[in-house]
């Protein structure tokens, strides 16, 4: 009899978790269909083309991480979050205590194998499971939501900002395979890209000369301290570069000669603004930033296959070292692994987006010059800064390849949009493919 008892009761609990789980996916494309419909998008294929392909990402990480990786960071997370939220069933007013508490005394809760920027993910992640009664996949979906409404949002103000830029838009900040894979899903890329997403917006607001709307300002502050909580590096270089272009907009008006020294000065306001911004981290203290770059090199060395890392000449923690090694940390950054490095499944689906990102790039070269003249000149140069900056310092400090591919996810949507924008080889392609912007 208590056999069967218990039966019924783990029947019960599994039938209300499973029905639990159908409402909240329920709710979640409810809420899709109502953000399509006050953006007058409901109908269109790209739009729900685009929300189906984020989720499905987002499980697929989940399935990866179960059947693919040998860490399960993902899994991990989730895992600890499930007993941070365990807290509001002993004491919710405690709970809550804790889930604003920033300050570095957190080791106390079982989080001591943790950094402090992990804990701030784990701590959002329990309160997904706590509404979904320890959910992974409706965690996840909640997940891939935010993202997915950031991301389209992103890309409405980039089309009506940039003219033909549909194409490009979609490809780079809806489509993208690795950036929606790794954004996606319960990653703290999913929350820190749309963070740096939301600040792009209002960028391009004020760039575009127009007034932030209220809601833009309530959620700027609270979106810029989970890009510095969980990814404070791309928070940094996205400032010098943001900071640089309001800098330059401004010595363009009030000095009309500037134009003819434009690059040479952007470099040197956007390196003495990255001076200043050294002194918003540890990492970033001038005598300290050589030694933690060279010394994550070597971390990520020893525990490296040999064939899956950017090996450098010299490398030691020295400017003129990390100077000299930054052309191949670029280039390694942004187009490897290629054909024959990648291992695996995973690997050789990498090699051949860098493929495909290679061919775009040379392609899009025959119009740098005329696009470094453009009246769009501010946000291509922000654009190649941030990229290209942050692309080298990851690079450099990260070069396990199939690392950096999830990395990266912080300036590769970026960078795709840059080589896509009215590129010939795009144009072809949608040609030869019907496929026509939206």
């Amino acid at each position: 009899m208590p056999e069967l008892l218990d039966r019924y009761f783990h029947f019960k609990t599994k039938a209300l978790k499973t029905g639990w789980a159908i409402l909240h996916i329920g709710f979640i494309f409810f809420c899709v269909y109502l953000l399509g419909k006050k953006w007058r998008v409901v109908s269109t294929k790209l739009f729900w083309s685009a929300f189906s392909f984020r989720l499905v990402a987002g499980f697929s990480l989940g399935l990866v991480y179960t059947y693919y990786y040998s860490s399960n960071d993902t899994w991990l997370f989730f895992e600890d979050a499930q007993k941070f939220s365990a807290l509001a069933k002993k004491d919710f007013f405690y709970f809550l205590n804790i889930l604003m508490d920033f300050s570095d005394e957190q080791t106390a809760l079982g989080f001591a194998g943790h950094d402090l920027r992990s804990i701030f993910f784990i701590k959002i992640i329990s309160v997904f499971c706590l509404i979904s009664l320890n959910n992974y996949w409706v965690c996840s979906a909640y997940f891939s939501l935010f993202a997915f409404i950031i991301s389209w949002y992103l890309h409405q103000k980039v089309t009506r900002l940039l003219p033909a830029s549909n194409t490009a838009s979609a490809l780079a900040f809806l489509f993208f395979p690795s950036v929606i894979f790794w954004s996606s899903g319960l990653e703290k890329e999913s929350l820190a890209l749309a963070g740096i997403y939301f600040l792009v917006i209002f960028f391009l607001v004020l760039l575009d000369g127009q007034k932030p709307r209220a809601f833009l300002w309530i959620l700027i502050f609270p979106m810029g301290f989970v890009v510095w909580s969980l990814k404070y590096y791309w928070a940094v270089i996205f400032l010098m570069a943001v900071l640089t272009a309001v800098l330059m907009r401004f010595l363009s008006v009030r000095y009309s000669g500037i134009k003819n020294y434009f690059l040479q000065v952007w470099t040197v306001a956007f390196f003495g603004i990255g001076l200043l911004f050294s002194f918003s981290h540890p990492n970033f203290y001038l005598a300290a930033f050589r030694e933690v770059i060279v010394s994550n090199y070597h971390a990520f060395a020893v525990i490296s296959d040999p064939e899956n890392l950017i090996h450098y000449v010299q490398f030691e923690p020295t400017w003129t070292s990390l100077l000299v090694n930054s052309p191949w940390a670029l280039f390694s950054g942004l187009f490897r692994p290629v054909i024959g490095e990648g291992h695996g499944l995973l690997g050789l689906a990498a090699s051949i987006e860098n493929l495909f990102l290679l061919a775009l790039f040379l392609v899009s070269l025959v119009n740098l010059k005329r696009a470094l003249r453009s009246s769009q000149q501010i946000i291509l140069l922000t654009a190649i800064s941030y990229c290209a900056v942050l692309c080298v310092f990851l690079a450099l400090s990260a070069p396990n390849l199939g690392t950096l591919s999830r990395y990266r996810v912080g300036f590769l949507p970026f960078f795709v949009f840059m080589i896509a924008y009215r590129n010939p080889l795009m144009k072809w392609v949608t040609d030869k493919f019907n496929l026509k912007d939206v």
